[in-house]
């Protein structure tokens, strides 16, 4: 494959806009057009920048395109990642990457079978302090890890976009846009399986159609628990929340996303602060840089479609375990 890589994007809200801004910060990339249905945001970005435009996805395949990402609402994800695929187009894909576990497991089944690479915009594994986590924790320093406790809270966006608050449009609430990301990364950081989940989801105001706090309970193969809260709404008024002990046999690792990762033992203490006085967008262009040099020498993608299924069994069960106010066991075959 040649080394310019023409890219287009599909969903120009808070995460596509970010997307743009990081391929546009590579050298070996095209942005060869975008698309959106607000005429509005394609008007303003079409000043700023000299792409071609459309108000339909479909518009984009008349392009020769080597990688289409995708961030839409997330009831379109699966089509457009389904037509693309079907044309050969490798995609990069907002999480959930579907409504549900079905369609999330067929579509990464689909992309296997046509042969294109499916990444999944996972983002915040590329923060600096969650790779000096993950490092600390690789190191089996502190001996056996026991537990670990999430915290993620956030201001209610306003207005919420109304594919925000329809089960119909989103799959869910507060699990399916913010704290999927936790999922993802506490699996990835403590490299284990989840086995089951006890969780108890609702909505502050009963006139929200999707939750907006959680609290679960996981117990992961390796003997580790973990807890989860998330919650957001209008009592959060600035700044967003998310942090996470890990407490093991011999000290405790705390990691404060887009603050600091602090390393504790009985011998020393480890501080790492989160870059400062760097491009907010970062870790978006280097998931960007990452995920077209996979293309380039035809790797697998570093976060794949199969970290998406994984993260979707997890939701499924927690939604399943509210709903029926069990534990649940998850099926990994």
């Amino acid at each position: 494959m040649r080394n310019l890589i023409n890219v287009g994007i599909v969903g120009l809200g808070q995460a596509g806009l970010r997307h743009l801004e990081a391929f546009t910060n590579l050298k070996n990339v095209e942005i060869v057009g975008i698309a959106d249905p607000d005429k509005k945001i394609l008007n303003d970005i079409g000043g700023k920048y000299d792409f071609n435009t459309f108000t339909s996805y479909k518009e984009l395949f008349d392009l020769e395109l080597n990688i289409l990402v995708i961030s839409t609402p997330h009831k379109y994800l699966y089509q457009i990642g389904v037509d693309a695929a079907n044309l050969g187009i490798n995609v990069l894909i907002e999480k959930p990457i579907a409504l549900n576990l079905g369609d999330a497991t067929n579509l990464v089944k689909y992309c296997n079978d046509k042969k294109v690479k499916m990444g999944v915009s996972f983002v915040h594994r590329f923060r600096k302090e969650v790779q000096k986590t993950k490092e600390w924790i690789s190191e089996k320093k502190l001996g056996k890890l026991l537990l670990t406790n999430t915290t993620m809270f956030f201001p209610q966006r306003k207005p919420l976009p109304k594919w925000l608050n329809s089960p119909e449009d989103s799959g869910g609430g507060v699990i399916m846009y913010s704290a999927i990301h936790s999922l993802d990364m506490l699996c990835w950081l403590i490299n284990d399986v989840c086995l089951s989940v006890t969780a108890k989801c609702g909505a502050f105001n009963p006139k929200d159609k999707v939750e907006n706090y959680a609290s679960c309970m996981f117990q992961f193969s390796k003997g580790t628990c973990s807890t989860m809260t998330v919650f957001t709404n209008v009592a959060v008024t600035k700044g967003h929340t998310w942090k996470t002990n890990f407490i093991f046999q011999n000290g405790m690792i705390t990691l404060f996303i887009k603050k600091y990762s602090k390393y504790v033992s009985y011998e020393n203490q480890i501080n790492y602060k989160a870059p400062v006085n760097v491009d907010v967008n970062y870790n978006f262009t280097d998931q960007a840089r990452d995920y077209v040099n996979c293309i380039i020498k035809n790797k697998e993608p570093y976060i794949n479609g199969n970290d998406a299924i994984t993260s979707m069994k997890i939701v499924d069960a927690i939604y399943e375990s509210s709903k029926s106010s069990s534990t649940i066991d998850i099926n990994y075959q």
